[in-house]
Parts: C-alpha cells; structure tokens; sequence
C-alpha cells in the first residue's frame, strides 16, 4: 500500500523503481527519463488544447519517477488524451471510444507504420484495428480499480503520441 512520503524521502527514486531494476534489470535514472519523455512531442498541428492535456501525461510520466504509482494513473490520462484527440478529430461528442477508434480506422488516420514501437507494420493496420478492441478495455479496468502494473510509463507515452499526431495535419514549417 502507499503512503505518504516524508518530506526526506520526496526528491529521491520511488523504491519501487529500485526493485524491478533488481529483478528486471533496468536501470532508472531521472536525467535518462526526463530526456526520453521530453523527446515525445505532438507537432504544432495538434490543437493546443490537446497539447496540453499530453504535456500533463508526460509530467505524471515524470514524475513517476519519483512517486511509481503515478504510472497507472499516466496510463489512464494517455487514454484520455486519445480520447479527447479523437473527438475533437471527428466532431462527434456522442461516440465512445471504441466507435471513436473505428471511425478513424474506416477513414484511414491511423496506419501501423506511423507507431514507431513497430519495426514491421502491417498493410492491414492489424495494430490499428486491434486498438478498437484493446484501448476501451484496458482504460476502462483502469478507470474501474484494476490499476496495471506498468513497467513502461514512457510506452503509453509514445503510443499517445504516434496515436495523436497521425489525427492531425503538421503546419507547415515557417521559412
């Protein structure tokens, strides 16, 4: 269970991050993690209001650094960045995510190879249909007290973002 950390204990590496380093070997230090999670950006064809709902995803990633539990939390908050990208996308404040996801599948917004997790996309966007089923029902055991344990709080990160910026036209890049 969580507590409170004392006042000592605020500026230092949650201790859970020192125990999957153990058993997972992977080594967390804040410099490395700030420096990752400042490299996923949405361009500026993103509205800004979207921007902003990411830029507090990639602080709760931050920060997670310090407090590990905020990961779950940071996933759930990158569902509802897509979420929220996707209704502005569509005009369509009645569809819920599922049928958001299946919209932009049947317009073609989204493509596998624009994730850049996948090293072969598929023509098909397999990865992309797969969403329709997989994004609902993992935000929703999120949001209903099946917190995930998360390995990779900067994953739901990148995926946010390769989700996000596919919905939107870059701007032109001024001369």
């Amino acid at each position: 269970m969580n507590s409170l950390k004392s006042l000592d204990e605020l500026m230092y590496i949650d201790k859970q991050h020192l125990f999957l380093e153990k058993i997972g070997g992977k080594k967390v230090e804040l410099t490395t993690h700030h420096e990752k999670i400042a490299s996923i950006e949405l361009h500026q064809g993103v509205p800004q209001t979207i921007r902003g709902q990411f830029n507090i995803a990639r602080n709760m990633a931050l920060y997670s650094y310090f407090f590990y539990s905020l990961g779950s939390e940071l996933q759930l908050k990158a569902y509802s960045v897509i979420e929220y990208a996707l209704r502005i996308k569509t005009n369509r404040q009645d569809l819920m995510l599922r049928q958001l996801l299946t919209l932009a599948n049947q317009k073609i917004w989204l493509q596998d190879s624009m994730f850049r997790h996948i090293k072969e996309p598929d023509e098909d966007n397999s990865y992309c249909h797969s969403l329709e089923k997989i994004l609902p029902q993992q935000r929703n055991e999120s949001a209903h007290g099946i917190p995930p344990l998360v390995w990779d709080c900067i994953g739901h990160i990148e995926r946010c973002a390769d989700l996000v910026n596919q919905l939107f036209s870059r701007l032109p890049k001024s001369k």
